[in-house]
């Protein structure tokens, strides 16, 4: 296949099909880095400016309508701006309520309580980012061990802060190296490096620095990392090694929390971690994270915490804001309410996609292996990857596989397949990303037909 003709036949047609949308991003870019606020929604040639999103489509400013698998960075399971939500901001607005005042508001205690009721904690902090979130959750870890170093895996992406910005996709023989510039020397010896899903790893790891680790961070599913399950047993040994070293084990929740069900994904492992970080679902559309964890480690943000280890998790001025608040607390009811209709349904249709992509390309000569299968953990997986593989491979278990050039094709997922659809109408990420309980079983159809037409057209280059 001459993939370079191909990118640039699609390139060309994006071209043709966006004109006020590149009018925009020139414009854009006179006063953005590159257009705009966030690298992920920056593609090549020049992402597409929305300007209405309602449900499962977002149409641009070119008139042009997508069925979207993007979804809010995959925090939105209802679809985009759901009716339910934005009723109850409107109600709240009319009543000159919603906007940040200053004061606590009782919304934020509603959220606490169903949040720890339905992911068993003892104490939760409301924040605005999952950066934030975890970078708040490893100090307040730091603090309550006294120790130094921080465990994170290859693949995993915690934000954007001194403690977890090592080995996320840079591959250089593993997902090992710093990748940013900017921060304070010695930043790397801090973090230890280890393998998802490699429990003679972490043994190792632990042997050689489980005295001075203060905590194990990771995801018990992988996002950016690929879409990846943890394996059952080494989430066990990970909770009973940081448990022997006198180490936190943190669960980073803010892609899987409310994702598979109305909780963490940790009650499916029946795992519980020391502290839990969540995102993206619990906003309801708006900025909100937290960190939820035992009452002793917690309450070192708290103002009677001893001086020598309270940590500054003092909140800012947008933490706990009311609208949104209220907007995370109108979700989440709703999804606990309708736990047993949306879960379900949009795990089939998930698994629909996965099975029918894989046997799409295969059909037209693609070694193709999707991610987001949740086997007998999460059987209402609706997180889809696409891997377009250089080798022959069963299954993707770990991070290193999705970016080692050598496996699999980078250009192929995020560049020409992603332009593919776009051109087909359908707005995809990593391959395709998230079904929405607004998609219909039509759209997820019309999506697989898609890539049938696709997958033609690829074979004829």
């Amino acid at each position: 296949m001459d993939k370079k003709k191909l990118l640039d036949d699609l390139v060309k047609g994006y071209r043709e099909n966006h004109k006020k949308s590149e009018a925009i991003f020139s414009k854009a870019s006179q006063y953005l880095i590159t257009g705009g606020s966030h690298n992920l929604r920056l593609f090549s040639p020049f992402p597409f400016y929305d300007i209405q999103s309602s449900g499962s489509r977002v149409w641009d400013a070119d008139g042009n309508i997508y069925v979207d698998f993007w979804q809010g960075h995959f925090a939105n399971v209802l679809g985009h701006n759901p009716k339910v939500i934005i009723k109850a901001l409107q109600d709240s607005f009319r009543k000159s309520q919603g906007l940040t005042t200053g004061f606590p508001g009782d919304h934020q205690r509603e959220l606490a309580e169903l949040i720890l009721k339905q992911i068993k904690a003892d104490k939760i902090r409301f924040t605005t980012s999952g950066t934030l979130a975890t970078m708040y959750a490893i100090m307040l870890a730091k603090a309550f061990t006294r120790r130094e170093l921080v465990m994170k895996v290859g693949g995993g992406w915690h934000g954007a802060h001194p403690y977890a910005l090592r080995g996320i996709t840079a591959y250089d023989h593993g997902l090992t190296r710093m990748e940013s510039a900017g921060l304070p020397s010695g930043t790397d010896a801090m973090i230890v490096m280890t393998r998802f899903n490699d429990i003679q790893d972490i043994e190792d790891k632990f042997r050689e620095h489980g005295e001075r680790t203060a905590c194990f961070i990771l995801e018990p599913f992988i996002g950016a990392g690929g879409f990846i399950f943890s394996h059952k047993q080494y989430l066990q040994r990970a909770r009973e090694l940081t448990q022997q070293y006198g180490s936190l084990l943190i669960f980073d929740e803010v892609v899987s929390g409310f994702r598979f069900h109305a909780g963490g994904v940790q009650s499916l492992y029946g795992i519980i971690p020391d502290l839990t970080v969540l995102g993206k679902a619990i906003g309801g559309g708006m900025p909100v994270s937290a960190v939820i964890g035992k009452e002793d480690v917690m309450a070192l943000c708290g103002p009677e915490a001893p001086p020598d280890v309270k940590v500054k998790f003092e909140g800012g001025t947008f933490s706990a804001h009311p609208a949104a608040m209220l907007a995370g607390l109108t979700y989440l009811k709703y999804l606990m309410e309708h736990e047993s209709e949306i879960y379900p349904r949009i795990g089939q249709l998930g698994a629909k996609v996965r099975k029918g992509i894989e046997e799409i390309f295969a059909a037209h000569g693609f070694n193709v292996k999707c991610t987001g299968y949740g086997d007998s953990i999460a059987e209402h997986s609706s997180l889809v990857g696409v891997q377009f593989l250089k080798e022959r491979i069963d299954r993707i278990s770990f991070p290193e596989q999705v970016w080692n050039p050598e496996v699999c094709d980078f250009e192929l997922r995020e560049k020409i397949f992603k332009l593919s659809m776009l051109e087909e109408g359908f707005n995809i990420f990593h391959g395709y990303g998230a079904v929405s309980s607004a998609h219909t079983e039509s759209e997820i159809q019309a999506s697989l037909d898609a890539v049938e037409r696709i997958a033609k057209k690829w074979s004829n280059y």
